[in-house]
């Protein structure tokens, strides 16, 4: 334990400095790098598309849905899931209250990140609907909290982001190369 005083503890307006993809957990730096490939980023394009679509069609949603935002979740924390959906006023240009839902797209590089620490970081941190979309099996795994903990649902229900606003995540053509 004696090293750990030896390790930086860095904050946020030294991560607003710093070139590259990086996120920044509990004041240590994470590399995002290598960018996502062309399959990664055509998923999250079309969940996007497809949830962006279902909030503007829906006179009682007043939800945004983000691409690669940052989350400032503590003065020494900051993340940058693929997708939020946001659905509190917000003028900052980045989230700064736990999104109403994240999608995480695994990569090889980051895969191991979004599924044990991202994903206990977000349950931890309240946010409602977590879905881990893998690419190389076609599969989305969706978790929605329950009395403070992560459980996986059914992604056929759909997902309630608040009273009179929920979206469905639909699979079909989201596969397609």
């Amino acid at each position: 334990m004696e090293a750990r005083r030896y390790i930086p503890h860095y904050t946020i307006a030294e991560y607003q400095q710093w070139q590259g993809d990086w996120e920044l957990w509990q004041g240590v730096p994470v590399s995002m790098s290598p960018a996502p490939s062309r399959r990664h980023q055509r998923l999250a394009r079309r969940l996007i598309t497809q949830l962006q679509q279902q909030l503007d069609d829906t006179d009682a949603c007043h939800c945004e849905a983000l691409y690669e935002v940052d989350w400032h979740v503590a003065s020494d924390t900051v993340v940058c899931p693929d997708i939020v959906i946001e659905c509190e006023p917000n003028d900052e240009p980045y989230v700064v209250k736990p999104p109403a839902l994240i999608v995480e797209v695994l990569s090889p590089a980051t895969r191991r990140h979004d599924r044990e620490q991202k994903y206990r970081l977000y349950e931890a941190e309240g946010v409602k609907h977590y879905l881990i979309v893998e690419p190389d099996l076609n599969v989305i795994t969706p978790y929605t909290r329950h009395n403070d903990r992560y459980e996986q649902v059914d992604l056929k229900k759909g997902f309630d982001l608040h009273p009179g606003c929920s979206i469905h995540v639909g699979t079909d053509g989201l596969w397609d190369r």
